[in-house]
């Protein structure tokens, strides 16, 4: 039993050890409305973007009691603990680099990367891992499970909400911020009502209506342009 728990003790912290690379590894490369203060350091880096997660549905989860009575909350919270573990060597694919069409098969990249940082875990945990990363790689029109779903949801809203304390000149970049907008907050959005509004879950449903609008408000607030009406329609 000892020398069974000393093993699974080794792989987790050689797994932890290469985790904390994360601490270096940066989002955002070449987003044009936060260049400036990734200049002056202000740089979130991809654990820095897992906490923050974790403490986004930590309190969510408190002001949408519906939602919350739905998911599993020790599962959303690990999920958003390891959702971006992949980069961790290779680095963030960010959105605008996606929207010059390049990092279409970075999910292969970061699976691999898993694979590799967690190669000395015991089975279980590695194929946890593994299984909810693919879960989450599988397509928005694809995911079902709601804590799926709410996981992502959440990681889209905190990158959004990083881009508005910390961007420049937002207005000017409004083209780009409404097509990444476009292509990745708006389609789990919809995703998450569709699942809640087919299920029934009627208060749940009103609870993600009201994040989603007041979610878009930071951006026009902003100076973004944007409809709320034209987005969900």
């Amino acid at each position: 039993m000892k020398n069974s728990i000393n093993k699974s003790l080794d792989g987790i912290y050689e797994f932890m050890s290469h985790s904390y690379n994360g601490n270096w590894q940066y989002r955002w490369d070449e987003t044009p409305y936060l260049e400036q203060n990734m200049n002056a350091g202000k740089n979130e880096s991809i654990l820095g973007h897992q906490w923050a997660c974790i403490g986004f549905w930590l309190n969510l989860r408190r002001v949408c009691p519906s939602l919350n009575a739905l998911v599993d909350t020790t599962e959303i919270y690990e999920r958003l603990w390891g959702h971006d573990l992949g980069e961790t060597f290779e680095g963030d694919i960010s959105q605008v680099v996606q929207l010059s069409g390049r990092g279409a098969s970075k999910h292969i990249v970061e699976r691999k990367e898993i694979e590799k940082m967690g190669d000395m875990l015991p089975k279980e945990i590695l194929d946890q891992l593994l299984k909810w990363f693919d879960e989450t790689e599988n397509g928005f029109e694809n995911m079902e499970k709601l804590e799926v779903l709410v996981a992502k949801f959440i990681d889209t809203i905190q990158g959004n909400h990083f881009v508005t304390v910390f961007g420049n000149n937002l207005p000017e970049n409004e083209t780009i911020i409404n097509k990444i907008i476009g292509r990745s907050f708006i389609p789990i959005a919809r995703k998450l009502l569709k699942v809640l509004e087919e299920r029934g879950h009627k208060e749940a449903y009103e609870e993600v209506s009201g994040i989603i609008s007041h979610h878009l408000e930071f951006f026009k607030k902003s100076g973004v342009k944007m409809n709320p009406d034209f987005y969900l329609r």
